[in-house]
């Protein structure tokens, strides 16, 4: 019984050890390349994100609680229509959730409230037409989004502070990607 006990006092001790071990050098070595010091993202490669305002609705609902997989981007082409974490230089680093709309070398104009591609009308059940009523949200001049840059748009289109008003998203300032809605 001894022995028995021994091995289990050696395993308590060797997690004690190593667990926190292994979690600090995953952490320093951020194998999942998120660019957040969240231990959560960096250890684990997932993040959780409280949405903080209505810029999202109808689908995304403010206070509601997203899964976020960071780095994602690092390894993957962002795509049309997915819903992503970003940081806004222009606000202080902080972290938005938004669209992404507009690809690299795409012309994105708004056209009676319909976002046009290369002149092509853009289908988006995601918008509730409620949300586009202003005129900011009915017309947007064709603009081209330059190398390396994505158009984001929230959809509440008429409650958005997105890239009609300032920047474009450099590919490099996409921080996650939303996995799944938790609560």
């Amino acid at each position: 019984m001894s022995r028995l006990r021994r091995s289990i006092v050696r395993l308590l001790m060797a997690s004690i050890v190593l667990i926190p071990a292994a979690s600090l050098a995953m952490y320093a070595f951020n194998p999942f390349g998120a660019r957040s010091l969240d231990p959560r993202q960096r250890i684990l490669g997932h993040g959780l994100y409280r949405v903080p305002s209505s810029s999202m609705l109808p689908g995304i609902v403010p206070e509601q609680v997203l899964l976020t997989r960071a780095g994602y981007y690092t390894k993957h082409a962002p795509r049309r229509g997915d819903v992503v974490t970003l940081f806004v230089p222009e606000h202080e680093g902080q972290v938005w959730l938004q669209r992404i709309v507009g690809l690299p070398g795409e012309t994105l104009g708004i056209v009676d409230g319909r976002v046009h591609i290369d002149g092509v009308a853009l289908d988006e059940p995601y918008v509730a037409a409620g949300n586009v009523s202003m005129d900011h949200s009915l017309n947007f001049p064709p603009t081209r989004v330059p190398a390396g840059h994505y158009f984001m748009m929230g959809d509440n289109r008429d409650n958005s502070m997105d890239s009609r008003f300032q920047p474009m998203t450099k590919r490099e300032d996409i921080t996650g990607k939303v996995v799944a809605r938790l609560f």
